[in-house]
């Protein structure tokens, strides 16, 4: 009797054949990890005052937005907004934060609105781009097969790259990955 070891798929269940889809799955893996790195170094670099007008957003008002089915609730501030140099003032920024009426909460806008700066915000984002070679290390197995995994086949087709290289890789990223966050979570709590 076969028994499934490493490398081997389990012989009761039968895969599908590689295919242009199941390496369209593995990259669409990649692409969002690229997403989460983009987003981490455009959010991280505004953090860090490197881009963006720097300023100060003095909270005169908070409330919650309720969220929808797929979006938890937040705590919005929104208050006045005026820029370090003295060139803009905005009456009417907002920022998700959970602060009081009168706090002066340090800022950099942005072309979508503003972002809270500092060493905390700064780590938050550097979290989500570790967080990106997490999700790349799961595009790994169907990239490096090219199988489109039905139900209840994407651990049978991770096991078929079981001891290759992807597989190495596979582990670096999930390793290096999770390491990253936890480290770049524990400082945004620190700071």
């Amino acid at each position: 009797m076969l028994e499934p070891g490493l490398g081997t798929p389990d012989p009761f269940v039968s895969m599908p054949a590689p295919s242009v889809k199941g390496r369209l799955f593995g990259g669409l893996f990649f692409f969002l990890a690229l997403l989460c790195a983009g987003f981490s170094l455009y959010n991280s670099t505004h953090a860090a005052g490197l881009v963006g007008r720097h300023g100060t957003l003095t909270v005169e008002r908070c409330w919650i937005d309720h969220g929808s089915r797929h979006h938890s609730d937040r705590t919005v501030c929104a208050g006045t907004f005026r820029a370090d140099d003295g060139a803009t003032v905005d009456h009417e920024a907002t920022i998700t934060a959970d602060r009081e009426r009168g706090d002066r909460i340090p800022v950099q806008q942005t072309v979508s609105g503003y972002l809270a700066t500092g060493f905390g915000q700064i780590w938050r984002w550097c979290a989500l781009f570790f967080l990106g070679w997490i999700i790349a290390a799961l595009g790994i197995p169907f990239a490096a097969t090219g199988i489109l995994p039905s139900r209840g086949q994407a651990v049978a087709v991770g096991r078929l790259i079981a001891g290759t290289r992807a597989s190495a890789w596979m582990k670096r990223l999930v390793l290096g990955g999770a390491g990253g966050a936890a480290l770049s979570l524990y400082l945004a709590w620190i700071f």
